[in-house]
């Protein structure tokens, strides 16, 4: 179960104020990759709940290769990377609501739509704007613990990417407990290792087709499809 950070009025104002876009990867920022080191893209949340920067793990090593389903493989060295070109990017809204205990979850899925093998390495770059323009864009950070691993998709195969974020403000009146500072119907997504932003329609979910944002948002690696 994951841990919810609780956020005030003036930390969640504080949170969008400063975020910065950007995909993810191993190496450098300009073509939508991050550092291991302190920097503006998106990575493992800090405790202020502000981006901390670096990758969320090293790939494994060169030759290593594990199966993830017919099609679908997990390799330390893939294919062409995979671009939005290549994929078909959807994102479907959490079934639940968070609780104190454990986030809501989105999940992005990526699905090779082109004729050939491409692969995935990473987190990708996640931005969020409010709807009702009333706050900052805010950037999902990375999830900690999280592998970037490459995933090769097989023609027709798929790879996800968890959304982890707060949709209950637990410190509001019970009127106002589904109430958040961001609420978008619309992700914008980099993939890794690329600089191209696509926006991506949310459907379904118990937030009706938008990703409500209290706190904590954040982003996993993609890893194959189940």
């Amino acid at each position: 179960m994951r841990t919810i950070t609780r956020l005030t009025a003036t930390a969640a104002v504080a949170l969008l104020a400063g975020l910065t876009l950007t995909a993810c990867d191993d190496d450098t920022a300009a073509t939508g990759t991050a550092p291991t080191s302190a920097a503006s893209a998106p990575t493992a949340p800090a405790a202020s709940g502000s981006p901390a920067a670096g990758t969320a793990g090293a790939t494994a090593a060169t030759g290593a290769t594990a199966s993830k389903g017919a099609g679908t493989t997990a390799t330390a060295a893939g294919g062409a990377k995979c671009t939005t070109k290549d994929v078909k990017l959807t994102v479907t809204g959490p079934n639940d609501h968070a609780t104190e205990q454990s986030s809501a979850l989105a999940l992005l899925r990526a699905q090779n739509t082109s004729g050939k093998a491409c692969t995935l390495t990473g987190f990708p770059g996640i931005r969020l704007a409010d709807d009702q323009g009333k706050s900052a864009p805010l950037d999902a950070v990375r999830e900690a613990g999280g592998s970037a691993t490459a995933v090769t998709l097989q023609p027709g195969k798929s790879a996800e990417a968890h959304l982890l974020f707060t949709n209950v403000n637990f410190e509001g009146s019970a009127s106002g407990r589904l109430v958040c500072p961001v609420t978008g119907s619309k992700v914008s997504v980099i993939l890794p290792d690329t600089t191209e932003q696509v926006q991506v329609p949310v459907t379904g979910g118990v937030d009706n087709g938008t990703i409500n944002v209290c706190a904590d948002f954040m982003v996993g690696p993609f890893a194959a499809a189940s």
